[in-house]
């Protein structure tokens, strides 16, 4: 019984220790900031992520900066150089309803 008393007194004593070493260390080591960055391309919108053009299947994807639509060929499960399909004119949603 003695023998037993002492494993679990020195078990609950390391994981005591670890759990207030765990505690303090932010406090001992310097604050350290997170910087958040935009994504690099936060810009692009998935419109359709299986679209067929020109037979080949593929992604689209719209870039918010000027409103230009690329398809993205998917050849053997690897996308191929983005194509150029149509600008958005989305100036005309400013004009009043015809």
């Amino acid at each position: 019984m003695i023998k037993t008393d002492w494993v679990l007194r020195a078990t609950l004593l390391a994981i005591a220790l670890f759990l207030g070493i765990i505690a303090v260390r932010p406090l001992v080591e310097p604050n350290v900031r997170a910087q958040a960055q935009a994504a690099r391309f936060d810009h692009v919108s998935i419109i359709s992520p299986v679209f067929m053009y020109k037979g080949r299947q593929g992604l689209l994807v719209m870039d918010k900066r000027n409103a230009n639509v690329w398809f993205i060929p998917r050849v053997d499960d690897e996308f191929k150089d983005a194509v150029f399909v149509l600008r958005l004119p989305f100036e005309k949603l400013d004009q009043a309803p015809q």
